[in-house]
């Protein structure tokens, strides 16, 4: 054996027991940890109100004055302030309603730092998402499966996401609503209050009566009368093999009757919140309604399906059928209602096998 071989024979790892080299196993095991770190996406839909709360540099009490998060340093909920006149945010003025100035509203125009805040958080969750899914869809964490059996939907990325931030009845429309009702106080008084860190009880309950709502109103849209489903949601109906930008891609009637109605009234309902616990709900709700529309699946399917939280696979089945699964976060309400269709029942048809 010559000098050359006799090295390079000492620089080879030995087989593993079974045969199996450390580096096979190394990169088998690596294969199949790689695709779950996708499950961070779901913290990071809270980086923000988490960065504000529980860091001492960038806590909001220490970013932020305090005259923006309070009125004259007191607490929004401080009644005798609240009923008192109003407050003119990016000032420091408090007038009452019988002042010289002949103003007659009772109420003060809630300071934007809460929304701005809201929509920050929303947006910065997103970009996460965006950054996970671009990694998940070219397959950099792992092997992916579409969907629909004739294959994911092919698109120009940066096309299809400049359309998907652009839509008129999508993020446009909801920035619109979160303005408004913010900023003329048509909230629960709580829904301001700075106090407290995130109310994941109540984010809970925030998602799960938005789904049962809008459950209700997507069934209204499909079958109340065929006028009112041509102007509302066929438009999103287009896409029978939907793909991650097409989860807004709807027209505006359908995201005031399926989307604000519920957030207004699931707002109604669930009505201790703070504005951490708010921003939380949207940033989840948001993202997740987004991820339901992907055209691929993701890793923790299998285990959603069982607890009956709603995937991606859950949703193309409604796209595919129309008349299956009008949940969107959780199919308990199908189950219950008998609207449920598992994806496993066209498996090998129209579906890809383990979707």
């Amino acid at each position: 054996m010559s000098q050359e071989e006799q090295t390079n024979s000492l620089t080879k790892s030995p087989p593993a027991e079974g045969g199996v080299s450390p580096q096979s196993r190394s990169s088998g095991m690596t294969r199949h940890i790689l695709p779950w770190l996708g499950l961070a996406i779901w913290p990071l839909m809270l980086f923000l109100p988490l960065l504000l709360n529980h860091t001492y540099k960038y806590h909001y009490s220490v970013v932020f004055p305090r005259t923006w998060y309070t009125i004259h340093g007191e607490n929004w909920l401080d009644k005798s302030i609240e009923e008192g006149g109003i407050w003119e945010w990016g000032t420091e003025i408090y007038r009452g309603s019988n002042g010289s100035d002949n103003v007659d509203n009772n109420k003060p125009l809630r300071h934007p730092l809460g929304l701005s805040l809201g929509i920050s958080a929303v947006a910065i969750g997103h970009f996460f998402l965006l950054i996970y899914f671009r990694l998940h869809q070219q397959q950099v964490l792992g092997k992916t499966t579409p969907i629909q059996r004739r294959g994911a939907v092919q698109y120009v990325y940066s096309a299809a996401l400049k359309n998907h931030l652009s839509q008129p009845g999508g993020f446009i429309l909801l920035g619109l609503y979160l303005t408004f009702t913010w900023i003329f106080d048509l909230l629960p008084p709580s829904y301001y209050s700075f106090s407290g860190g995130i109310q994941y009880t109540h984010v809970a309950l925030c998602l799960i009566c938005q789904d049962f709502v809008q459950f209700l109103m997507h069934h209204l849209e499909h079958v109340a009368h065929p006028k009112m489903y041509r102007i509302s949601h066929k438009p999103h109906h287009k896409f029978t093999n939907p793909k991650l930008f097409d989860a807004f891609d709807g027209s505006v009637p359908d995201t005031a009757i399926m989307i604000l109605t519920p957030l207004f009234v699931t707002a109604h309902v669930v009505r201790t919140c703070n504005v951490w616990t708010y921003m939380a709900f949207g940033s989840s709700y948001a993202n997740w309604l987004t991820l339901i529309h992907s055209e691929v699946t993701f890793p923790w399917e299998t285990a959603f399906r069982r607890l009956g939280l709603g995937t991606a696979a859950d949703h193309h089945v409604h796209h595919k059928f129309f008349k299956y699964n009008f949940g969107h976060l959780f199919m308990w309400f199908d189950w219950l209602a008998g609207t449920y269709r598992n994806p496993r029942e066209v498996w090998g048809k129209e579906f890809n096998e383990g979707v």
